[in-house]
């Protein structure tokens, strides 16, 4: 049995029609015939062809591999050098016990290696060491962060940071007014991942209707679980952050945390931010961005680390569309800003 969905806020990335007819494993668009499949009766609103080279291979080797299936312990791994130590300290333990067991393990095969009649059993240590080596090599940046990590902590502690306007400073700024808009708004929330910053930032103390959209299956599983575990409805979408599955015009909220600048097109991406947005619309989005007085260490750990994966590494703020006005950019952390903006009415 189908439903017709006739309510303006989808679009076809086909041929950009709004009315589907969908099942627990299909919408298909009744302008163009095209089908696009379910996941856990999340509708796929992408054409996989028009995918980005960098976008699919993010999706299919980070996010839908090691990094996603593991999120909840690899992202807060990968920033423990820039988190207080009250917040990271069970991360730095296990650091502490992986250089502990690297070390032990070269140090049990060398010595196995020097003692007469014990040369094959100095297989198994060194077999297991380059095990986890190897490991460390694939996976690139995590090799980066055991060899940065401490030096870049011992940096860090000597260096204070203070914003000029914090995280929670631009949150309340943007969410103060939208607390008060007397009307039910709609929100929308682009490589949500697990949805953990559209749950956690404030974003739910607004009278709502809430949408978000992921390319990867994995985290938007993870995202899908969140959520309803939480008992917040949302309407999740598996699509392509620089073509937009929406109608032109439709949210008064558009948010993005830690995804513009590791997309193939930021500046295509923006503009489609910036379209899906109503006249009078507010953005939001959060990435990477040093800061100025950033050191040799701390820029290779931005690099090479935190940044590894991004195509730029910066607000690009020189490629906004002509539509968006009162443009913010505030350093919130070392290594990270959030721009808020407004879309024109």
């Amino acid at each position: 049995m189908s439903t017709a969905i006739r309510d303006g806020k989808y679009r076809c990335p086909q041929c950009s029609g709004a009315d589907f007819d969908i099942t627990s494993t299909r919408w298909t668009c009744t302008g163009c015939g095209r089908a696009y499949a379910c996941v856990a009766g999340m509708p796929k609103l992408f054409l996989d062809e028009r995918l980005g080279a960098h976008d699919r291979k993010l999706r299919d080797t980070f996010y839908d591999g090691l990094f996603g299936q593991f999120y909840q312990v690899m992202m807060p791994v990968i920033v423990m050098p820039v988190r207080p130590w009250s917040l990271a300290w069970p991360y730095w333990l296990a650091y502490g016990v992986t250089w502990l067991v690297l070390v032990g393990l070269a140090v049990a095969g060398v010595t196995l290696l020097m003692t007469p009649g014990e040369q094959g059993a100095a297989l198994i240590p060194l077999g297991l060491l380059a095990a986890l080596v190897l490991f460390l090599v694939r996976n690139r940046y995590l090799g980066w962060l055991m060899l940065l990590a401490a030096p870049l902590k011992w940096v860090q502690s000597g260096k204070p940071w203070r914003a000029d306007e914090s995280f929670a400073d631009v949150h309340a700024r943007v969410l103060e007014p939208l607390r008060t808009a007397g009307r039910r708004l709609q929100v929308l929330d682009v490589s949500t991942g697990s949805c953990n910053s559209l749950y956690r930032h404030g974003w739910m103390s607004l009278d709502a209707d809430y949408t978000a959209i992921d390319l990867s299956e994995t985290m938007l599983k993870q995202g899908n679980a969140a959520m309803a575990g939480y008992g917040v409805g949302v309407d999740l979408v598996l699509g392509d952050a620089v073509d937009l599955p929406f109608q032109p015009d439709r949210f008064d909220v558009v948010l993005s945390y830690g995804a513009v600048n590791g997309l193939t097109d930021p500046a295509k991406a923006i503009a489609e931010m910036a379209r899906v947005a109503k006249p009078g619309g507010v953005l939001l989005f959060l990435d990477e961005q040093m800061y100025p007085s950033a050191g040799p260490i701390e820029r290779a750990y931005f690099h090479r680390v935190l940044s590894s994966h991004n195509v730029i590494h910066h607000c690009p703020v020189e490629s906004f569309p002509a539509s968006l006005t009162e443009v913010t950019v505030a350093q919130v952390y070392q290594f990270y800003y959030i721009c808020t903006a407004r879309k024109a009415a």
